[in-house]
């Protein structure tokens, strides 16, 4: 089965500005066992352009810990892209690359084999250091070009 982006449409489609529809709104719902984690889900779309079906979700498990935070880029229902932190550097399973350590960016293919070694790429994020899961979602929105259409006011976590 072929993926119906061609690898140099996913990066167009990702390099246009975008913003949540107007029925559509970044709405943070309580997670995890105590309630205390956060996660969101909304469906953005191109400013100037056709109709593709895109999420763009996130979750922080502990909202004191930014390392725990994480986020993805779908494409019709395919992660195209995704942001992580990860505490040590460490090889895949087949120990055919390496992740980096401290916060990377996923560059996934699903054009290409799930064990092609482009297939999920992860580069190093540098100077990407979010300070709590406001700043995480401003920042990861930035580098997807994502308009929330939001100002910050209050209290992030009631």
């Amino acid at each position: 089965m072929t993926y119906q982006y061609k690898t140099h449409q996913i990066q167009d489609i990702l390099s246009k500005e975008k913003c949540l529809t107007s029925d559509d709104t970044l709405e943070l719902e309580q997670s995890g066992k105590s309630g205390k984690g956060r996660t969101f889900d909304t469906r953005p779309e191109l400013i100037d352009g056709g109709y593709h079906h895109m999420r763009y979700l996130g979750k922080a498990p502990v909202l004191d810990d930014p390392t725990t935070y994480d986020t993805s880029f779908l494409l019709a229902n395919h992660r195209v892209r995704g942001i992580g932190y990860n505490e040590i550097e460490r090889q895949n399973f087949r120990f055919k690359k390496s992740i980096p350590r401290g916060w990377h960016l996923n560059v996934c293919d699903p054009n290409l084999p799930t064990n092609d070694d482009k297939q999920n790429i992860h580069q190093p994020l540098e100077n990407f250091n979010p300070t709590d899961f406001h700043d995480f979602i401003n920042q990861t929105s930035k580098i997807w070009k994502i308009d929330l259409g939001w100002e910050w006011e209050g209290e992030l976590f009631k």
